[in-house]
């Protein structure tokens, strides 16, 4: 039960999706993790011009539907369109949770700012 990553994974929304779906259907999912029984992955929501964006908690991919969780990260569930993109990108949260990760599990102490 891990969060999954893989380098340069970005597709394109099939169909249009409101606020409130919790499947989406992509173009083409296979630059995405395989998800194991209780791995998932954090994939992010856009407009091509980015000036709607919204990050979905990823547990299941079967073909080219990724079921998700929505408004994740602070990020407000949002409607999108054919074509917006979906992609794994790194963001605050994920990069502090595996520093806080790692270091917790090897052991160091990190001084407190």
């Amino acid at each position: 039960m891990s969060i999954q990553f893989t380098n340069d994974a970005t597709t394109f929304l099939a169909a249009n999706i409101n606020a409130s779906v919790t499947t989406i259907t992509v173009v083409d999912a296979s630059s995405f993790p395989t998800l194991a029984s209780g791995d998932h992955t954090y994939i992010t929501l856009s407009t091509p011009t980015n000036d709607t964006k919204e990050i979905v908690k990823c547990t299941a991919i079967a073909g080219n539907t990724l079921t998700v969780i929505r408004a994740q990260e602070g990020t407000t569930a949002a409607s999108f369109t054919i074509e917006d993109r979906a992609q794994i990108r790194i963001t605050d949260c994920r990069a502090n949770n595996l520093y806080w990760d790692r270091h917790s599990f090897c052991n160091i102490s990190v001084p407190t700012q």
